[in-house]
């Protein structure tokens, strides 16, 4: 009688063993070791769909008939052109990023708290500085040439994960509003919201050649203010992960006689 029990309880697991192409168990058990995989994986056919949307929404003005007439339409096609260009180095930052997660060896917690938190603040400063760049190489040749170079690329996908670079300016007005240091919080948050880029001017005006020299300052601020943001994110981790190893093993850094 204890025979055929023990049969009938182990008839699922031999069942189970006996499925074709089930491999399905072992996915599920090693799922934790494989999250930083899946994550780049995520990551690298994000940047395919992003290349592959963004040249869609670029080249759309001419199934559109939407390409204007004259000089226009050498405007917009140098405009496409660049910005054409602009895609693909776009998307090798996101591709990039999901190589670079893939790699990652850290435990659950420092991989979503440190790795992807500090990958994704990266992802949106390359991404914006690559964006500043080309939009300044379009307001130059607007102002070298009078042609209408202008246009964009589709950055609405950074939506998605612009709370990593919020975050970190976020903790720095809590701390300092914390600490009755409101000036310092005060100066942080204007900084970064500080955007230097002029409206474009004239062409061959000398208001609009301090335009375009300002839209390459801009470039810099933008690749500036990702440095700071990473350092108050490692700053506020760094403390952050101190605290928790403290609590985990509490001890006094003095010396007993």
């Amino acid at each position: 009688m204890e025979k055929i029990l023990t049969q009938l309880f182990d008839l699922p697991k031999m069942i189970n063993s006996k499925l074709p192409m089930n491999n399905f168990n072992s996915m599920v058990e090693d799922s934790e070791h494989n999250v930083a995989n899946w994550t780049g994986k995520f990551y690298t056919v994000s940047a395919l769909v992003i290349l592959l949307t963004s040249l869609m929404y670029l080249l759309s003005p001419i199934w559109n008939s939407d390409m204007g007439e004259g000089s226009a339409i050498v405007g917009n096609v140098i405009s496409m052109l660049i910005w054409v260009y602009a895609a693909f180095p776009i998307a090798q930052v996101v591709r990039s990023t999901g190589d670079s997660l893939a790699s990652s060896k850290s435990s659950i917690v420092d991989f979503v708290f440190r790795d992807l938190a500090v990958a994704n603040i990266k992802l949106l400063g390359h991404v914006a500085a690559l964006v500043a760049l080309f939009g300044a190489i379009c307001m130059t040749l607007t102002w070298a040439t009078s042609l209408d170079v202008s246009g964009g690329i589709m950055t609405d996908w950074i939506d998605n994960i612009s709370y990593a670079y919020d975050l970190p300016m976020a903790a720095v007005a809590s701390l300092t509003e914390l600490l009755n240091l409101g000036f310092v919080g005060s100066v942080l948050a204007d900084w970064s919201a500080w955007d230097p880029t002029l409206a474009a001017g004239d062409p061959w005006s000398l208001g609009g050649l301090y335009a375009v020299l300002w839209s390459y300052v801009g470039v810099v601020a933008i690749l500036a203010k990702l440095y700071v943001t990473l350092a108050i994110y490692y700053f506020f981790y760094g403390i952050i992960s101190s605290l928790v190893n403290f609590i985990k093993s509490p001890y006094l850094p003095f010396k007993t006689s």
